[in-house]
């Protein structure tokens, strides 16, 4: 296969070049390691992201063992679909893990900011216990350069080496609490690098056609993460916002023109153009369909 040339911000403040180089770096990092033939476990969430990291694993001949996509009962279920359908294109078993119990237990009380921090923290030490069971020593993810992992990942790297080493950045025991090595084949690729790398390997997945939680790059996760920052977690509030969520990404979807999401318990509609040429006047007429579609929920 080719290679592809990365962005200058992923050249000038990763250090790094190319594909060729990234591959590269990670197959020493493997080595380095003593982890080169041993079992990975990928956490799949059905999206650009860790289908891109998988695809990448798989070119290098890494040992992906099992797949592990997480669901409870609100998340999407297209994302279910599309993590199973990239599972069997790359050949890897696939695990669905249900968290609900655990999620509903974790933020009974807590408040909407910290959701997707507990959900992540269960979905991770899950994920350590199924990869200790299955006998794997690295855990893969599709962490990207806009991660916050990417700060302690580098202070990691500051403390063992004196300085921020960039090519030892894809394979870390970041979080050090786990004390488990962390595989992010992503890590150090900007946005762009994400989309040259999503077209190289021919990485075609359906989107739910939420408003994401990256503004600019259309990161899908699940309905609530729109619960508001003050709002106290209740069963009944991640109910609303699966049902809400639901009803207008499936319109949004059907249009093809936006991206859209609505915050709760507040009502705040986000809207969000997926081409450039869409103009105001009719983000504000999708905006009213909306209002009056949601007035009838």
């Amino acid at each position: 296969m080719g290679n592809i040339l990365f962005s200058e911000w992923t050249r000038s403040y990763r250090k790094l070049n190319d594909l060729n180089q990234l591959k590269e770096d990670i197959i020493n990092n493997f080595q380095e390691w003593g982890v080169i033939d041993k079992k990975i476990v990928c956490m799949l969430s059905g999206g650009k992201d860790s289908a891109t990291a998988l695809a990448l694993a798989k070119d290098l001949g890494l040992n992906i063992s099992l797949a592990i996509h997480f669901t409870h009962r609100w998340s999407w279920q297209l994302s279910k679909e599309e993590a199973k359908r990239i599972a069997d294109r790359f050949d890897v078993p696939i695990m669905f893990y249900d968290i609900t119990k655990d999620l509903k237990k974790r933020t009974k009380g807590a408040k909407g900011r910290s959701i997707c921090r507990i959900c992540k923290n269960i979905m991770k030490s899950r994920t350590i216990k199924i990869a200790k069971e299955e006998g794997a020593e690295v855990i893969m993810t599709g962490d990207t350069s806009v991660e916050k992992i990417s700060g302690p990942i580098m202070q990691y790297l500051k403390e063992k080496y004196g300085e921020v080493r960039f090519e030892k950045m894809e394979l870390t025991p970041v979080p050090k609490k786990y004390n488990f090595l962390f595989f992010r084949p992503l890590i150090r690729c900007g946005y762009e690098d994400i989309l040259k790398l999503v077209e190289y390997y021919n990485i075609d997945v359906r989107r739910v056609y939420e408003a994401g939680d990256r503004w600019g790059f259309w990161r899908e996760g699940c309905p609530l993460q729109y619960c508001d920052n003050e709002a106290l977690i209740t069963e009944e509030l991640l109910d609303k916002l699966y049902i809400y969520n639901e009803r207008i990404t499936k319109v949004a979807r059907e249009d093809g023109r936006f991206r859209a999401s609505i915050r709760l318990p507040s009502k705040e509609i986000i809207v969000v153009p997926v081409k450039d040429d869409v103009d105001d006047r009719e983000k504000e007429e999708f905006i009213k369909k909306l209002g009056e579609i949601l007035e009838k929920l």
